[in-house]
C-alpha cells in the first residue's frame, strides 16, 4: 500500500514539473516505488500459493500484468490526446493513490488470511512456524496450538 501510494504521489507531483532536474528527482521515487510494489506483490503471491498451483497462478498473474499494459497505454494515449499529457499523468497518480488507499482500508481484514496462508506454506515446506511467529500456531481450529503433526 505504501509503494502504491508513493508511486501515485510521485507521479502526481511529477505532472506539475516543468524543469528537467526536478522531473528527474521526482521520477526516481516513482521508479523505486513501482519496483517495490511489483516485487512485493510477486513475493506475496509466491509465498501464499501452494506449491502445486504456483506455476499456474504466476502464469495468470504475468499474463494479466503484461497483457493489460497495452490496453492501459492505449487508454492513457487516448486520454492524453484529449486533455494533455500532464493531466493524464496526474490522473494516473490519483488513481494509484486511490488504489493504495483502498488496499490500506481493506488490509486489516485480509491480514489474518494472508498470515494463515503463509504459515500453511511454511509448514508444508518443513520450516518450523516459530521462526516466523515466535509462537506455536495450529492451522486446524480444532487442534490446540503447538500440537501440529508436521
Amino acid at each position: 500500500m505504501f509503494a502504491s501510494m508513493g508511486f501515485g504521489a510521485s507521479l502526481f507531483f511529477f505532472s506539475f514539473s516543468h524543469r528537467f532536474w526536478l522531473s528527474m528527482l521526482l521520477v526516481m521515487p516513482a521508479g523505486f516505488c513501482m519496483i517495490l510494489q511489483m516485487a512485493s506483490s510477486n513475493t506475496l503471491i509466491q509465498t501464499m500459493v501452494p506449491d502445486e498451483l504456483r506455476g499456474r497462478v504466476m502464469a495468470v498473474y504475468s499474463m494479466m500484468f503484461m497483457g493489460m499494459a497495452p490496453f492501459g497505454a492505449l487508454l492513457s494515449g487516448a486520454i492524453a490526446q484529449h486533455v494533455g499529457a500532464p493531466l493524464t499523468v496526474r490522473l494516473g497518480g490519483i488513481v494509484s493513490l486511490a488504489g493504495g488507499a483502498v488496499f490500506a482500508l481493506r488490509w486489516p481484514g485480509m491480514r489474518g488470511e494472508a498470515r494463515r496462508l503463509i504459515l500453511a506454506q511454511s509448514l508444508a515446506g518443513g520450516d518450523p512456524p516459530e521462526e516466523m511467529t515466535g509462537q506455536a500456531v495450529a492451522l486446524d481450529p480444532n487442534e490446540p496450538a503447538g500440537t501440529s503433526k508436521n
